[in-house]
This record gives structure tokens, sequence and C-alpha cells, in this order.
């Protein structure tokens, strides 16, 4: 047992397409962004000033414990987070931070984890509280552009994960106004029990453009990519109403001022929109857009990030088909 840890430093991620679907039964595509939750543990020392982070600290630790066979030591250690990622921003931030607190008391405890226990423990975690998906899960600990196939109860099928193309960089625009994944959640659980026909047409829209996003990342294609990222969103926003006045005031600043397409992503309904643009542009687009932005929308915040590696923990299976899925053949 390590006294103090280094820090733990875990990616978020962003969703590029396929919202909720990977517990529909459908594709997601993703990519963990370099917007890292950092994570040091020790024996002793004082509390995080944050009660919610002591809190997921404490019930995270309980988690692993009851993971692990065997005694273990019982006094969860003292724990001091950062993030780089804004809080409740559809980055998947609280992923991130479950994720890197299993990282860090695993290496406080001398207990090597595999990234397919890590995976399962980190998704269990979060299904007992949100009853979603695994997207999150895969893509922050699988690095890379990953795309999943959705299982509802399980974690989703990984059946693609790749580089990002090195020219590109990611900008979130944050637009500091509050979102709720576990009333989205629920909303869209009541939609599914209820065979709500709006659903099947979002799901069906959704998984379309999961297919595109990934062949633009295969073939390095900025403007398809850009294209079905702003077709999801369309979907987001005009079947499921996951946007928001705010965010497409947003949007239409940001589509005057640089030309970039955004996109929500995670629950929606507030929190941060994404869009990907060349390496080159990154910085002008930062600057401008944030001057763009400061006199309606103050607290935003316009962030670039860079698409972490593929880490290589996680197995890639065979896509395949499944009965009461979209049909199509994955490639």
């Amino acid at each position: 047992m390590s006294m103090t840890s280094a820090i733990t430093h875990t990616p978020t991620r962003a969703c590029l397409a396929g919202e909720d679907l990977d517990w529909l039964g459908h594709r997601s595509v993703c990519v963990a962004a370099d917007l890292p939750t950092r994570i040091q543990v020790a024996a002793s020392g004082a509390q995080d000033p944050h009660p919610e982070v002591e809190a997921t600290a404490t019930a995270v630790w309980n988690h692993m414990r009851r993971s692990l066979p065997g005694p273990t030591v019982t006094r969860r250690p003292a724990v001091s987070v950062d993030a780089s990622a804004p809080l409740a921003s559809g980055l998947s931030s609280s992923s991130s931070l479950v994720i890197g607190l299993l990282r860090a008391f695993a290496r406080y405890l001398g207990v090597e984890v595999d990234g397919a226990a890590l995976l399962e423990w980190s998704y269990t975690y979060e299904y007992e509280i949100y009853h979603g998906g695994g997207m999150d899960q895969t893509s922050i600990i699988a690095g890379g552009a990953v795309r999943t196939e959705g299982r509802d109860g399980s974690v989703p099928v990984l059946t693609g994960c790749v580089p990002f193309p090195e020219e590109w960089r990611i900008v979130v625009v944050d637009s500091a106004t509050p979102k709720s994944t576990v009333r989205h959640l629920a909303d869209v659980r009541r939609q599914s029990q209820e065979g709500d026909r709006r659903l099947d047409d979002y799901i069906t829209a959704a998984d379309r453009c999961a297919a595109q996003v990934w062949s633009a990342i295969a073939d390095s294609d900025l403007t398809l990519l850009g294209s079905a990222m702003e077709q999801a969103h369309t979907a987001m926003r005009d079947i499921q109403h996951m946007s928001s006045s705010v965010l497409e005031d947003i949007r239409q600043i940001t589509r005057r001022t640089v030309g970039l397409p955004l996109k929500v992503t995670g629950a929606g309904g507030g929190g941060s929109m994404i869009g990907v643009c060349p390496r080159g542009d990154a910085g002008e687009i930062q600057r401008s857009l944030s001057r763009s932005l400061k006199e309606a929308y103050p607290r935003a915040q316009v962030l670039i990030a860079d698409a972490v590696p593929v880490t290589g923990e996680l197995e890639v299976a065979r896509p395949h088909t499944r009965s009461g899925a979209t049909g199509l053949i994955l490639k």
C-alpha cells in the first residue's frame, strides 16, 4: 500500500453521434478528450473541499472493496481532485471521476486492474445510479475514437477503436447552463417502455449519423464529419427536444462567427456542445468565438482539446447485427 500516490489523469469524452443508443441496442461513436480529471490519494490529509466529490469517493471506495477478493484496507484514503472539463457539461466528467478514483484507489492498494475489470466496475457503479449505457466508460478507458453497439444492463460491445485524426482538434463550447442526466434517462426509458414512435425515429436517425461519423473518421473527412454531427444534433433537438434556446443561440453565433457546426453532447438541455476543426484553425476559433460570446453569454467557455491516444486496454469485438437492431451491416 502506497502512502501517497502519483497523480492519476483520466480523460473525458465527447459523443459525436448516438446518445442513448449505448443502452437502446444501436451504434454510438465517441472520442476520448484530453480534458482530464486529476486525482491524488494519500493515507491521510485534508478532505477535498467539494462535498459531492467526497461522497462519490466514499461510494466508489466501498464499491471497489466489494469487488476485490479477500480482506482489504477498510479506511478510505484522502483524495484531492482537479478537473479540466466543466462539471455537468455533457463530457462525462462523472464517469471520468469514477474511473480515475478506481485507478487511484487500486494503485494505492497495490492492486493491478486491467481495462476490462475497470470498465465493468465503473459501468456497474454508474448503472445503479443513472440506469444508462456504457459508451462513456468504454470511450474513456479505450482512448481514441470508439464505436460501440449498445446493450442494456451490461457494457456495450466495442466494435471499433481507432486513433482520432491527428490533424483535427475538438472544440468544446460550454454554455454554463444546467442539465440533468438522471431526468433525461428517465424520460427516454419511459419512451422505450411506452413504445413511443418518436424514439424509433430518433434511433434510426442517430444510428445512421453514427455510421457516417465513423466513416468520416476512417477517411479523415472533416466535411462529412461536420455534416453528420449537424444531422445528429438536429435529431436530438427536433425529435428528442435535447437542446434549448440558449444552446441554439450559441450554435447560431458560432456558425456566424467561425463557421463551425456544433452538436449537443450528452443528455442535452444544457451543458456543452462540441465541434471538430482543423488543428491549425483551433487557436483563432477559440479567440474569435470567445470574444463573440462574451457579451451575451459571459459565463460561456470555449475549450480546445486533443483526442487521447488509443490505450489498447480494451479488446475490439467483431461487429454484428442483432435482432431488434437497425438491420444495417456494421462495417
